[in-house]
């Protein structure tokens, strides 16, 4: 058996794991004191048989369950094991002062965050030039119309990603006096989409939906609203930690 930690909690919490919750593979959760927070654990066979997205989904079930209690958990970044109960502890006690400063800040808070995407009418207006052309590859020509469209469609992607600009600045724009943090992230491929997290307080959700409801997207973009939800993306112990929880490896 192995020790999978899934978030910190405040010593305060130690008996909040509600009845009969379970993670990875079906496991009892349970809670493991370390000087002054709690880890909720569970223990999972070494080679336990499940794929990645279902070992995520049941990771961040339990982390979720933490935020239920009415604390803010601090969630561990997906995969980190331990040889025993032992030697969680003693990682937790390796970092024992940047932990509980860090458990401590999130007390009171949430993670909320925007999802942006060009809408689909935008998507096959601007991709449409660039479709490249149905012609006999021996034709004369065609590997200049083949260098033009790679040059058209380079420049479509900066013009999606200009105006997802403007968007995200009119978003956070919206939330200004309610964000305590926020951490962005694109990605290009296959869709252009764009995430932006704030840190906000537990009492300002409403607020913050009713803020981004102001904002207009014209129809060219849609954004979809996550949270609230633990501070993945602003757990990381050190500068390089990353943005999908706590690393105690960081």
């Amino acid at each position: 058996m192995t020790t999978h930690l899934y978030c910190v909690m405040p010593q305060a919490r130690r008996a909040a794991i509600p009845p009969g919750l379970s993670g990875l593979a079906g496991a009892r959760v349970r809670a493991l004191p370390v000087h002054g927070l709690v880890a909720w654990v569970s223990d999972v066979e070494r080679n336990v048989p499940s794929s990645i997205v279902e070992g995520v989904r049941a990771h961040d079930a339990v982390v979720e369950a933490a935020l239920e209690t009415g604390s803010t958990p601090v969630p561990a970044r997906f995969g980190q094991r331990f040889q025993d109960d032992a030697a969680c502890r003693a990682a937790l006690a390796n970092r024992a002062g940047p932990v509980e400063s860090l458990l401590a800040d999130m007390q009171g808070l949430v993670e909320m965050t925007l999802i942006i995407a060009p809408s689909t009418r935008r998507m096959v207006r601007e991709l449409e030039p660039v479709l490249p052309d149905m012609v006999d590859p021996g034709s004369e020509g065609v590997g200049r119309r083949y260098l033009e469209t790679l040059r058209r469609r380079e420049a479509t992607t900066a013009a999606i990603k200009r105006a997802m600009d403007e968007l995200a600045e009119a978003l956070g724009d919206a939330v200004a006096d309610l964000a305590r943090r926020s951490s962005v992230h694109d990605t290009i491929t296959p869709l252009p989409l764009r995430t932006i997290s704030h840190l906000i307080s537990r009492d300002d959700v409403a607020n913050y939906e009713s803020a981004v409801e102001t904002v207009r997207t014209g129809g060219e973009f849609r954004f979809l609203v996550v949270g609230p939800r633990a501070p993945y993306s602003f757990s990381a112990l050190s500068d390089s930690g990353g943005r999908h929880g706590m690393n105690l490896a960081d």
